[in-house]
């Protein structure tokens, strides 16, 4: 009976532990959102965040113009690659929209994962559509990296491209890939 007992407690006290845990998807209530996402070791918990917290983050430390939290995002691979990524924020703050609505949420996703082991590698397109008070349309795309086991240090956000709605129709602008050059696009007339 004791055997039983212990064995239930401690199954009791695994489960208890493991929702605690991942109590609302975050491991620690201390770390910052961008920290929270970028220790993840788990799949696809940037499509769980890419159109709820994800995105809200990202927009909230925009319009606050809060370099810290922005940067908190970008992988370490994206900090230490991107050609002058502090100079890039700066401009893409200088041109953010005070937002009035957000409309079009979406996260798409490509990559591959090895179902025989633990290797994966994972694309998010994170996007939505903005409008300021003016009636001004804007696109917003985020590129994603959920983890890569052949570089770990890719996991977080890889780009952030702020587009004019007039941009967008003339196609000019370019979707980045984790194959292009990390950092901040504006694209602007």
């Amino acid at each position: 009976m004791r055997k039983i007992l212990a064995a239930v407690l401690c199954l009791a006290f695994v489960f208890t532990s493991g929702c605690k845990k991942l109590l609302n998807g975050k491991y620690d209530p201390d770390l910052s959102i961008g920290e929270q996402i970028k220790t993840r070791h788990y799949n696809h918990s940037a499509e769980i965040f890419g159109k709820n917290e994800l995105l809200d983050e990202i927009i909230d430390a925009s319009q606050k113009k809060d370099t810290a939290r922005i940067s908190d995002l970008f992988s370490d691979y994206a900090l230490e690659n991107a050609e002058d990524l502090d100079k890039e924020i700066e401009e893409y703050f200088k041109n953010f929209p005070q937002i009035e609505t957000i409309k079009d949420r979406s996260c798409a996703v490509s990559g591959s994962h090895n179902r025989g082991s633990t290797e994966y590698k994972y694309l998010y397109t994170i996007a939505a559509k903005f409008f300021d008070k003016d009636g001004n349309e804007f696109r917003f795309i985020a590129k994603w990296i959920e983890g890569n086991t052949e570089d770990p240090g890719m996991q977080g956000m890889h780009s952030i491209q702020l587009i004019t709605q007039e941009m967008y129709s003339k196609h000019k602008y370019t979707l980045h890939s984790w194959e292009d050059e990390p950092g901040v696009y504006v694209y602007f007339e």
